[in-house]
């Protein structure tokens, strides 16, 4: 049987109109099944993603879609963050929802959306359903608490495939980056490429997070089609597509190596558009660089 509880629409911030909007969900402390109330528990990890049923714009009806958090349950239990972008045009149903008049009327009367939670009997509460509960190539779910502490990690996000990244550095700065006695703690570096700056997923909070922790973390957000006078970072696309006519694309990814040179020696994670990450992992394969550890989700 699946359990739902309706979770607020806490927030409902647009980043880029008609395109990027930030949405917060909050669940309430307990549910009430058969009679029983149980309290709910958030053990959400870094990179995985909780499920909702929030409008249908196309078929006018309730739809359940997964969502990758971008926010940890470590410091924020309860509140489910993520990014949604209108994606699919022709075909998008609750992505262009949530960037409709319909979907902020919602926010302003505190209305909900109905979000899974799964039954733990033996200790009497609901836990947040999570998509995934191992790490696997296909998958971004963060490693257990004592792998992640000694590695160097490179996170590749394209658009809103930041999404999981973002809750790694939360959870990652949390921890204190791992740091612990004589332990030296993670590297974390994060390419975030988006076609213009108002694209741009917190960005004021990852530049201070660098700042903050120059040692552990890494931030280069990088635009593609436009930028400011003043911009500081990457311009232009991180990888050359050449293609030919065999259909064997030819990947240039020499603009990315300026950003990360030590590929072979970094768990490498991508997440964004299925073209952007066969592109990059493809170019990758062509040069014969080989991750200590390769994981993509895409969509």
């Amino acid at each position: 049987m699946e359990y739902v509880v309706g979770a607020r629409i806490h927030q409902l911030r647009t980043i880029d109109p008609g395109e990027i909007r930030l949405v917060q969900l909050v669940l309430p402390e307990e549910i009430e099944i058969a009679g029983k109330r149980y309290a709910i528990r958030d053990t959400m990890r870094p990179g995985t993603a909780f499920l909702a049923k929030p409008w249908g714009d196309r078929t006018g009806k309730y739809r359940r879609r997964m969502y990758t958090r971008s926010n940890a349950s470590f410091n924020e239990p309860r509140v489910l963050e993520t990014f949604i972008n209108y994606t699919h045009r022709d075909q998008s149903d609750t992505s262009g929802w949530w960037q409709s008049e319909m979907a902020t009327d919602w926010f302003e009367k505190g209305k909900t959306v109905e979000v899974r939670l799964q039954l733990d009997e033996e200790r009497d509460v609901a836990l947040v359903y999570e998509n995934t509960k191992v790490c696997t190539p296909a998958n971004l779910r963060l490693e257990d608490d004592g792998i992640w502490e000694g590695m160097r990690m490179v996170c590749v996000a394209f658009g809103t495939g930041i999404t999981p990244f973002l809750s790694y550095a939360r959870y990652l700065k949390s921890h204190n980056f791992g740091r612990k006695g004589a332990r030296v703690g993670v590297h974390m570096t994060l390419v975030a490429s988006v076609r213009q700056e108002g694209q741009l997923m917190l960005h004021e909070e990852l530049v201070a997070l660098e700042q903050q922790f120059p040692e552990h973390f890494r931030y280069q957000p990088v635009l593609t089609r436009s930028w400011p006078t003043a911009w500081a970072y990457l311009k232009g696309r991180i990888l050359r597509v050449a293609h030919s006519m065999d259909g064997k694309d030819q990947i240039d990814i020499s603009p990315f190596q300026t950003i990360v040179p030590d590929i072979a020696q970094s768990h490498f994670r991508v997440c964004g558009s299925v073209t952007a990450c066969r592109q990059l992992t493809l170019g990758l394969e062509q040069e014969g660089l080989i991750p200590l550890t390769l994981r993509t989700e895409s969509w």
